[in-house]
């Protein structure tokens, strides 16, 4: 009995060694387990449609390749929802969207609700951005023009407004030669000098039938008016040594200006007058104001017909006009407005600071905005970077020629830092400011007589219900 005993309690033993072994190794199985990271989704949000919408989808399967225990959703929203889509989410304080595509006029509305992305500098490198777009939408300004924090960064440059037109036209070496007899300067886009030299050849062409329409200019009230106020203005404001406007690239601050001490609109002048009197004569050579507004959806899509010999252009549109499917693909001739003039309109990523994993979605955002992502992105679309070794490598691209020149100007171009503080702490732009100027700018351009005293008219009107608004809302610039 007591050698069975024994062999009893040994069996006891081995069982109970096994039994703890067991024990351990699930225990350190487990803890393996809680070390890995713990699944994530993150919802992107993004115009809908837009290059950013392609460029970020490649990106996210990259990044879920690298990362297999995140999931990325991309989630298209229209233009127009945009804003009141990432404000419903970031005032509720929801999880998602994670992260946040804007564009500079709806900067102001998110600036006091997106994360700080300073506190993500050793992740996302913040000095590598283009300074000058930085500005656009990516600051949270206080009215001195100290930054209250980083809401943004530029995800894509975008230049805006361009002269696009059809390179073939142009090398017509008989329309060059009957053109150049008549008007005594080059039949050259890329050489203009004054609106008024684009507005002589647009009659020219308008006369030669070499295309149903000879230019297509902005002149929807929806958003595109006060885009192409900015142009415009900058031009005029220049040529007429308007007091206290400030030489910049154009942007949303061209429309304020610091006058002895005094924050007043920058528009209601000569300038305004000027640049409103010359749109008007622009706008003849497309579709009636009355019959087609030329908005966004038309700049877009309208030159692919191969009916226009010019068009007023985002270069975000490019990859469309360079389509299969597009009349002008291998035929589109790009350059700066009339006096060497463009402006930036970049898209910007900022971070829902309630998202589910906010260093994450700093992650994400540095790893689109890497040079090895960008590269594939300026290969297969076209897409230009927002940071300085991006963009560097998308003006060195062959197939990218026409970046060169807005390369340097991105390079170089300075933007006025109170000028830039000051359209953020107004607040909104889309909801209030914008609609009141382009619908006195509609008001001008369908009235039966457009004068130059109901253009100062019309501008006084807009004017007064900026400053108004200001005045009501207890903004202190």
């Amino acid at each position: 009995m007591r050698g069975k005993e024994k062999s009893v309690g040994k069996v006891t033993v081995a069982i109970i060694v096994v039994i703890v072994i067991i024990i351990a190794g699930l225990g350190g199985y487990y803890y393996y387990l809680s070390t890995l990271p713990k699944p994530v989704t993150m919802t992107i949000m993004v115009d809908s449609g837009s290059e950013t919408q392609q460029y970020l989808t490649m990106v996210a399967k990259d990044f879920e390749a690298s990362h297999p225990y995140v999931t990325i959703n991309i989630e298209g929203v229209g233009f127009s929802d945009m804003v009141t889509t990432a404000l419903t989410a970031l005032k509720d304080k929801a999880s998602q969207p994670a992260i946040i595509m804007f564009y500079p006029s709806q900067a102001p509305d998110l600036a006091p609700y997106l994360a700080n992305l300073q506190q993500y500098n050793s992740i996302i490198n913040l000095s590598n951005m283009i300074y000058s777009e930085q500005q656009q939408g990516g600051f949270y300004y206080a009215p001195n023009g100290t930054i209250i924090s980083v809401i943004g960064v530029p995800i894509h440059s975008v230049f805006g407004y361009v002269l696009g037109y059809q390179k073939s036209i142009f090398e017509n070496a008989t329309l060059a030669s009957e053109f150049e007899k008549e008007y005594g300067f080059a039949f050259n886009p890329t050489n203009l000098t004054s609106w008024t030299q684009l507005y002589d050849i647009a009659s020219f062409l308008n006369q030669t039938h070499v295309t149903q329409y000879a230019l297509l200019m902005p002149d929807s009230s929806h958003h595109a008016d006060i885009d192409m106020i900015m142009p415009l203005l900058e031009y005029y404001g220049l040529k007429d040594n308007i007091p206290g406007f400030v030489p910049e690239p154009p942007g949303y601050y061209t429309l304020m200006m610091n006058l002895n001490g005094r924050w007043t609109t920058a528009f209601n002048n000569t300038a305004g007058v000027d640049a409103l009197m010359i749109w008007d004569k622009l706008i003849q050579f497309e579709p009636p104001l009355s019959v087609q507004p030329i908005g966004y959806d038309q700049q877009e899509h309208f030159p692919e017909t191969g009916e226009y010999a010019m068009f007023i252009m985002w270069t975000s549109f490019i990859p469309d006009y360079e389509a299969s499917t597009s009349k002008i693909a291998g035929n589109l001739g790009i350059a700066l407005l009339p006096g060497g003039m463009t402006g930036e309109a970049p898209t910007f990523l900022g971070i829902n600071p309630y998202g589910p994993n906010p260093k994450l979605a700093a992650e994400f955002i540095a790893f689109a905005m890497s040079d090895t992502e960008y590269e594939k992105g300026i290969e297969s679309i076209g897409y230009i970077p927002g940071t300085y070794t991006g963009i560097k490598l998308a003006a060195e691209n062959s197939n990218l020629t026409w970046l060169r020149p807005f390369y340097q100007f991105a390079l170089t171009a300075k933007v006025p830092v109170l000028q830039a503080a000051a359209i953020p702490v107004i607040g909104s732009l889309t909801g209030t400011l914008i609609p009141y100027f382009n619908t006195e700018v509609y008001n001008f351009m369908t009235s039966s007589h457009p004068t130059p005293a109901l253009a100062m008219q019309d501008l006084q009107t807009a004017a007064y219900e900026w400053m108004t608004y200001i005045e009501q809302q207890h903004i202190t610039l």
